[in-house]
């Protein structure tokens, strides 16, 4: 999957306008450099269009994402008949923030400093979920009759719509016995090993696998260390006892496998950016 244009999990898209076209006639796609993003959907015939001299052909149910600054422009090939739907948004990121390239993994989703500086990367060019046309016809019945946040309302639709398509693209790109199946297995390793300390042979010698190209695998999938998944998994699992338990923090701390109290919170604090006595104090 060729990532094009990025999204951030800390801010929505921001949508300028939305629409959807049907040409009567032989179309030309216009010739410009824009400054905001645009995205297109077919729902009948083939769009042309070209973007620094790249050739796209988008047909039925396909889409393509143009991105902003770069040279676009069409030759006379999209046939009468052809209808899109469209997008036009922008994308600001926080030029203070350094976004990571990988998403928490879904057994860590416990909020922590930084929880949500990072790059969702949408597809450049492909075949569109089955409910794309239905999002259009829905959102595009009220985007003209504008209430009191409007721009706001829709620019949550499209942001939401991004996620559910990045998901759903990317779940049908993960084939059988693949390197994300590697890592499932990996953390459901460490989860049933939750209350121990990290064993590197005992990883290895469950996955029947070389540890460093393990290691190396899970670094490069999802952007961090098997130990650091591990502890983290550790700390969640301490925020759970804390909520929904009457545990004191040493009774956590040993459950855990930590050998001193004192370790623990040093590791809690890393995590969450405060101590774990602190945080009991925040909960209901």
């Amino acid at each position: 999957m060729n990532a094009f244009v990025h999204i951030t999990a800390d801010r929505f898209p921001l949508v300028r306008d939305m629409g959807c076209n049907t040409t009567d006639t032989l179309y030309i796609h216009p010739d410009r450099v824009l400054d905001y993003h645009v995205f297109l959907f077919v729902v009948e015939g083939v769009m042309q269009v070209i973007e620094e001299d790249i050739h796209y052909s988008v047909g039925k149910g396909e889409f393509l994402f143009l991105n902003k600054s770069l040279h676009h422009w069409g030759l006379p090939e999209t046939p009468a008949g052809t209808s899109w739907y469209w997008i036009h948004f922008d994308t600001e990121e926080d030029a203070s923030v350094q976004y990571k390239d990988h998403a928490p993994l879904p057994e860590l989703q416990y909020y922590y400093p930084d929880f949500y500086k990072y790059h969702i990367p949408l597809p450049k060019y492909g075949t569109a979920p089955i409910r794309t046309e239905e999002f259009f016809v829905n959102i595009l019945k009220n985007v003209h009759y504008p209430t009191q946040h409007h721009m706001i309302r829709t620019s949550n639709q499209v942001y939401q719509f991004f996620l559910e398509f990045f998901t759903q693209l990317t779940q049908h790109d993960t084939a059988p016995n693949s390197k994300q199946q590697l890592v499932e297995q990996i953390m459901l390793h460490l989860t049933d090993r939750i209350h121990e300390p990290y064993d590197a042979q005992a990883l290895q010698a469950h996955l029947n696998m070389n540890y460093s190209y393990v290691s190396s695998m899970f670094k490069k999938i999802t952007g961090q260390s098997i130990i650091s998944a591990h502890t983290q998994l550790k700390m969640n699992k301490a925020i759970a006892l804390m909520r929904n338990s009457h545990l004191q923090l040493n009774e956590i701390s040993d459950l855990l496998g930590y050998q001193n109290q004192f370790y623990f919170s040093r590791v809690f604090k890393k995590i969450y950016g405060q101590s774990p006595s602190t945080f009991m104090k925040q909960l209901y």
